[in-house]
């Protein structure tokens, strides 16, 4: 599990990256969502900068509900969040909703580089 989420340094700032690709089995996903999420609570740190990637994951059920349970726990801790993987309507349309439900924007962007340019921009 230690390749889930680890910091990631760029341009003096440090930004996790919580690794949620190649996820196809809903036990897996929801464990794993709830590993970087717990990592993420332990660190208790406020102002942070998060990129998820979901390339190649399914947006099963269970792991939908574990994501808005994930980013309701962590906003908080959260100063932007970047998200990566949304490569389709349906990922689109689950992001907007989990959006709507936790009352902030995780932004989507098409590749790990974008995504870390737009987090060290205050």
């Amino acid at each position: 599990m230690e390749n889930r989420i680890y910091p990631i340094e760029h341009k003096g700032k440090t930004i996790y990256f919580s690794n949620w690709a190649n996820l196809d089995d809903p036990n897996k996903m929801v464990e794993v969502i709830e590993y970087t999420t717990n990592f993420i609570l332990e660190k208790k740190e406020y102002e942070l900068l998060e990129i998820i990637d979901i390339s190649n994951s399914y947006g099963l059920k269970e792991g939908l509900a574990a994501a808005k349970i994930s980013a309701a726990k962590t906003k908080q801790f959260s100063k932007k969040k970047a998200i990566i993987g949304v490569n389709s309507k349906a990922k689109q349309f689950l992001l907007n909703f989990v959006n709507q439900m936790i009352g902030k924007d995780i932004v989507a962007f098409e590749s790990k580089e974008e995504a870390l340019e737009w987090l060290v921009i205050d």
